[in-house]
């Protein structure tokens, strides 16, 4: 095996620090938009807005966030990986709890997604509001902001915290 100096400003590292910042600018972006249809959509939004709203955010979840979550997730791993090796480090061990914390809190979203949008069609096909709608909705809501605030901690974490130290060379095995 030979051993190579990965330098911590190298083109790898740079690359997928882009990569994880694409990702959470395709996630807050997405997260923007969600929230400001929730404010002028107001406390009492009308049944067709509140489907059409729905529609708007499955595909948006499945075309935008779930991508960008994708991408931040696959960098912090690859960069603390490449960086430090796995839960080798404070900051690595919570950028990687991190990790996992994310992916079960995605898929927990996206169930509760899947719900609050089946529950707004069937709201406009009967055209009666159900009260469940707004229950889930706000756990929707809830575990999103949750999920939001991980991915800033993963982001900074992976990008900025384990990156600028003062140590800039490490060694990497390479096959």
């Amino acid at each position: 095996m030979e051993r190579q100096t990965l330098n911590k400003t190298s083109y790898l590292v740079k690359t997928f620090q882009l990569i994880a910042i694409i990702g959470f600018i395709l996630c807050l972006g997405s997260i923007s938009a969600f929230i400001v249809m929730n404010i002028v959509l107001g406390d009492s939004p009308s049944i067709d807005s509140i489907y059409w709203q729905r529609l708007f955010v499955s595909k948006i979840t499945f075309v935008l966030i779930i991508p960008g979550i994708i991408l931040i997730v696959l960098s912090a791993v690859i960069l603390s990986w490449k960086l430090h090796g796995f839960f080798n480090n404070k900051w690595i061990t919570i950028a990687q709890s991190l990790i996992i914390l994310i992916i079960i809190n995605s898929t927990n979203i996206i169930i509760l997604a899947d719900k609050v949008t089946a529950i707004a069609i069937h709201q406009q096909q009967i055209m009666t509001a159900r009260p469940e709608y707004v229950i889930l909705k706000s756990k929707e809501d809830m575990f999103g902001a949750l999920n939001m605030i991980m991915l800033l901690g993963c982001l900074i974490i992976t990008n900025y915290l384990t990156c600028n130290k003062k140590d800039t060379l490490l060694n990497i095995n390479v096959a």
